[in-house]
């Protein structure tokens, strides 16, 4: 009895205090920032309550950048601030510049819950980051505009293969297939950042290419990943084909050094397919007459079953058209269709209509229960609704077109979620 009493004491001496927040957005200084070159943005938050979750910020790719996210925080701290503790959690975003020049990161929102404890009600917070300025230089000979990968370590290596035979391959016939791979790998970038390969076509063979591998994986303290891109190119025409040698250039920072890999270019001659002359010679002979009663015959009958079946495939197509109209990804057409307009109350009662399918408990609390999901969407809402009331009243379509993308986005994957029996948190919780 009397731990629980100091349980209870010690529970509302804690809501005595309010809770306070904040949060820090710093890049970490480098002498010099390259093309591609990995930029550091720590996002700290915090706050002078025990637990931080739901954590939510909204720094995303762009042109002129790729982000990757962390999948969890860097590190948890408590420090004495003016004789009060504060819990500092510790975030690191990689940001790739994609072009040289001056490269800004707009402001983007952190969001985060805190409380004092277990059962303690909860405190909302919600910032604005201020924007970040980075000027990227261009490695020395390459201009502006051009992307260059910007790695530690850099190797690509390729391979050609048939289904008989592999490397050296000399002659192949008409019809044949071979196979060429080639491998990409680099320290400390994502893999998204290796560049494709493009070959053109040529009249004596035809390319058809897979979808390229991409696979990233821990080496030591940092990340190594590799890109697989593979191509069959299949003989058209007898004569002398060659494979062209690709040039990927890379820098390496620390050096400051441009290098140049090469591939080896391939060349082998394509013979005629044996069975070639024989089957130019013998075609007509085994060419088998069709009559043109027959053919008549087929295309009547084909009518008839046509006339048919019209009437129920007329109707399962009306089916499908308005089983379509009425599910989410119709009615989210329909409403972008009305953006394109200039009447808002049209533009309203679409995005009811819609959000009454995407999420019907959102669709019944109206603007403040789609702001809790979302706080970014406030001030297009309510932009919105006093463009409803009086034409005074400006209203920026991009920006809500935008931020509906993104409220989209935070229904689809808290559906997800829901589906395969998680708790309702895209974040990481603390």
């Amino acid at each position: 009895m009397l731990s629980r009493l100091l349980l209870f004491l010690l529970l509302c001496t804690f809501g005595l205090y309010a809770i306070e927040g904040g949060i820090s957005v710093t890049v970490v200084e480098k002498e010099k920032h390259f093309i591609s070159e990995e930029v550091l943005v720590k996002v700290d938050l915090k706050s002078t309550a025990f637990s931080i979750k739901n954590v939510k910020v909204g720094l995303e790719n762009s042109n002129d950048y790729i982000v990757l996210a962390p999948t969890s925080a860097a590190s948890l701290e408590t420090i004495d601030i003016n004789n009060t503790d504060w819990q500092i959690v510790h975030y690191e975003y990689k940001l790739y510049p994609l072009h040289a020049g001056e490269i800004t990161v707009p402001v983007f929102s952190i969001g985060f819950q805190a409380s004092m404890g277990y059962g303690q009600p909860e405190e909302e917070f919600s910032f604005k980051s201020e924007p970040i300025s980075l000027e990227v230089e261009a490695p020395k000979g390459v201009s502006k505009e051009m992307f260059v990968l910007s790695t530690p370590k850099y190797t690509v290596q390729s391979h050609i293969s048939t289904k008989m035979s592999e490397g050296n391959i000399t002659q192949i016939k008409v019809g044949d297939a071979v196979t060429l791979k080639i491998v990409q790998e680099a320290k400390n970038v994502p893999d998204i950042l290796l560049r494709p390969i493009f070959f053109k076509e040529s009249n004596q063979y035809k390319i058809y290419a897979e979808e390229p591998a991409l696979n990233t994986k821990e080496q030591g303290k940092g990340i190594l990943a590799s890109r697989t891109d593979t191509y069959t190119l299949v003989a058209t025409k007898e004569g002398n084909i060659t494979i062209p040698s690709q040039v990927f250039m890379w820098w390496l920072p620390k050096e400051e050094v441009l290098y140049k890999e090469v591939t080896e270019a391939y060349s082998f001659s394509v013979l005629p397919s044996p069975n070639m002359h024989l089957n130019e010679g013998t075609l007509e002979k085994k060419r088998p007459f069709v009559p043109w009663s027959f053919i008549i015959f087929s295309l009547l009958l084909l009518s008839w079953v046509f006339y048919k079946l019209y009437p129920s495939l007329k109707q399962r197509r009306e089916e499908r058209t308005i089983r379509y109209q009425q599910s989410e990804e119709g009615r989210y057409d329909r409403l972008m269709e009305t953006m394109k307009d200039d009447n808002l109350s049209k533009l309203y009662q679409d995005f009811y209509c819609w959000l009454e399918v995407a999420s019907p408990t959102l669709s019944r609390s109206g603007f403040r229960g789609i702001e809790e999901v979302q706080p970014t969407f406030g001030l297009a809402l309510q932009e919105l609704e006093a463009a409803l009331v009086t034409t005074q009243q400006s209203f920026d379509k991009t920006d809500f077109i935008n931020e509906l993308t993104k409220f989209r986005e935070v229904l689809r994957e808290q559906q997800q979620v829901r589906v395969q029996g998680l708790p309702d948190n895209i974040n990481p919780i603390f």
